[in-house]
């Protein structure tokens, strides 16, 4: 028995093409709660897809960096890796609030609910569920208003409040909304460079929290669509819905690969490449801000290696040129509060400029619709 476990134990440790193989036929397949009857016109996809860009930076902006704090405060977490990650928050604070009445200074038989409408939110932008942002942006907002509000962050609450109603007012398009603040995370110095390995300095973090949300944007506007195009082609199935799962997507890829003789010559470097997209996937989603500064040019160099893989030379090009311009403009200050500036520039339409992304005619944009993951 001893043998057989260190037989596997090595094997995973390996990360062996049969263990690979075996755990990614297991995943748990997840799909858009609500599923419509009609997709949407892809010019309401675009916009959906724009609105979840800004629900995204008030993830990045607000949520995720309060629930650090709280987190902090309470002793929750493990300060030493700086992963911003908003679902593990979400997720242990729902646990706790189960069991504990008492768990916030002021406490709401509505607070379950709010909580699980959040995670629904934060679900629905990680996994590209852009029939469910469409439909319930102004509800997801409204919880994470409440969240904050539970977790003692009244500014970032009010901070985010402003965005929805800004929003819901119809005056502006998602795009052209201003994001005038963000919440500063307490591992944030006010150093100029790196103190400890468990601080960032101001320059540090506002340059992850840039790279993580062009990162998504480019995600959501140029690799994500080709990936979908892909796999309708491959299926041959209808596009049914505007579910757009990228880690899904590239697990079904990775499935295909993994799948073919190990004698092939392309099959380990192919392998390794969508593993790395599918991981800067998660660097973004999951907001592991020390990686997202080492790594992100690896990430978008697989993003386009899988882009030329799968045929799609327009996107490959695309990905190409926003890395180069992203490469060059990367270091532009952004005017922070507290600065002696009245009005930050924090904004979704500001991030999209910085790095302008090619639209790609996607010349086989056939109808159809993906499965999808959760993670």
């Amino acid at each position: 028995m001893a043998n057989k476990k260190g037989k596997n134990r090595k094997s995973r440790n390996n990360g062996s093409v049969a263990w690979k193989l075996k755990y990614i036929k297991k995943r748990r397949v997840y799909h858009q709660p609500h599923p419509p009857l009609h997709p949407m016109s892809f010019s309401d996809e675009d916009a959906a897809i724009d609105l979840c860009f800004v629900l995204f930076c008030v993830l990045t902006l607000h949520l995720g960096p309060s629930l650090w704090n709280f987190m902090t405060r309470k002793i929750l977490n493990d300060p030493m890796p700086i992963v911003v990650d908003a679902f593990e928050f979400l997720k242990t604070i729902i646990d706790l609030r189960r069991t504990n009445a008492s768990l916030f200074t002021t406490n709401s038989p509505t607070d379950m609910i709010n909580l699980e409408t959040a995670q629904k939110g934060r679900l629905a932008v990680a996994h590209g569920y852009f029939d469910e942002v469409s439909r319930n942006w102004s509800t997801y907002l409204l919880s994470w208003v409440e969240v904050l509000k539970m977790i003692d962050a009244h500014t970032a609450a009010a901070s985010v409040q402003a965005i929805h109603d800004e929003l819901i007012s119809g005056n502006k398009k998602p795009l052209d909304v201003v994001i005038f603040s963000f919440t500063r995370p307490d591992f944030m110095n006010r150093g100029v460079s790196l103190q400890t390995e468990t601080e960032l300095s101001r320059a540090q973090y506002v340059k992850a929290i840039r790279i993580q949300m062009v990162l998504y944007r480019s995600m959501v506007k140029n690799f994500g669509p080709a990936l979908r195009d892909e796999n309708h082609i491959r299926t041959g199935k209808a596009r049914a819905d505007s579910e757009m799962d990228v880690q899904n997507l590239l697990f079904d890829l990775l499935e295909i690969w993994l799948q073919k003789p190990q004698q092939d010559p392309d099959m380990a470097a192919n392998v390794k490449i969508l593993e790395t997209a599918k991981d800067g996937r998660n660097m973004i989603c999951h907001s592991n801000l020390p990686l997202l500064l080492t790594d992100w040019e690896g990430v978008l160099l697989s993003w386009k290696q899988v882009a030329t893989l799968i045929s799609n030379v327009e996107t490959a090009k695309a990905i190409r040129e926003y890395h180069m311009k992203l490469k060059t403009e990367i270091e532009l200050p952004i005017p922070i509060p507290g600065q002696g500036i009245r009005r930050s520039t924090l904004q979704p339409k500001y991030f999209i400029n910085l790095v302008r992304l090619k639209k790609v005619p996607l010349k086989t944009r056939v109808a159809g619709r993906q499965t999808s993951r959760q993670g």
